[in-house]
């Protein structure tokens, strides 16, 4: 399997690569390092065996139990799985940062909604001890030609918060990191790509009503707003945030940075 930006599997959900985007200083992400997907569940044997081939090294599962339950990922013995859940959120109740964003909408409506979980994505503390699992995780990938891969269920939500942190980390500029996530809508697009039940009919009611949406601009925006507002950058974001050291974010560059765009095979 040679490395492209969408990876067409037996059985995958908007799997895609990262590598080849271009950051702002200039460097370009490795490939064969970074993987994005939907669920894993409906994999057939031979695409387990094409990941292996591939380098996947890591399998990193953001569902919840019933979920993972449910459809339980096929792939090969030799990748390492974890789940790392990043729902049920914690702090609903507690204020702070999420209360103060939230009364930006007066009268949520549904896509205010979505943007709200966006941004709880980022903030509450039982999604962030999920994503900073995550990191350490990709910090501890520093073999050449070994990937990670990362998914939720539609390969959308969690997962495109996800990536938008290690796009932001490795100095992905805005709109790229915009377009990676837009890309989801075209991928699952593709019949073969919503024929599965899991993507509006799964085990999660939370999950389901999530996934019937479209990835969202205003979801993006909500993010980069943040961002913006509160931490001025996704570094600062990321070492406030999910507590990561100016030498973590230097060796994640050094990790996932290279300075040609081509892959290799």
């Amino acid at each position: 399997m040679s490395p492209t930006r969408i990876l067409t599997l037996p059985g995958s959900i908007n799997l895609r690569e990262l590598g080849g985007y271009a950051t702002e200083s200039g460097q370009y992400l490795k490939w064969r390092k970074l993987l994005r997907s939907g669920s894993l569940g409906y994999l057939k044997d031979e695409a387990g065996a094409m990941l292996e081939a591939y380098g996947t090294v890591f399998d990193l599962d953001f569902r919840s139990d019933n979920e993972v339950q449910t459809r339980p990922d096929r792939i090969p013995r030799s990748i390492s799985y974890q789940q790392l859940p990043v729902y049920p959120f914690v702090d609903q109740q507690k204020g702070g940062l999420f209360k103060r964003l939230t009364k930006k909408f007066r009268k949520p409506s549904v896509t205010d909604m979505m943007a709200n979980t966006y941004c709880q994505m980022l903030t509450d503390s039982h999604a962030n001890a999920a994503y900073r699992q995550l990191f350490d995780l990709l910090l501890a990938n520093d073999q050449p030609n070994a990937s990670i891969l990362f998914h939720c269920t539609a390969g959308k939500d969690r997962t495109g918060i996800a990536a938008m942190m290690i796009e932001g980390a490795l100095g992905v500029p805005e709109a790229t990191i915009r377009e990676d996530y837009l890309l989801t809508n075209l991928v699952l697009e593709a019949p073969d790509q919503m024929a599965h039940a899991d993507l509006r009919h799964g085990a999660d009611q939370f999950v389901n009503q999530m996934n019937r949406h479209e990835a969202e601009t205003s979801n993006y925006e909500a993010i980069r707003d943040l961002i913006a507002d509160q931490y001025g950058s996704w570094d600062a974001y990321l070492t406030k945030q999910l507590r990561l050291s100016t030498h973590d974010l230097a060796d994640l560059r050094q990790i996932y940075l290279t300075d040609s765009p081509d892959p290799k095979d």
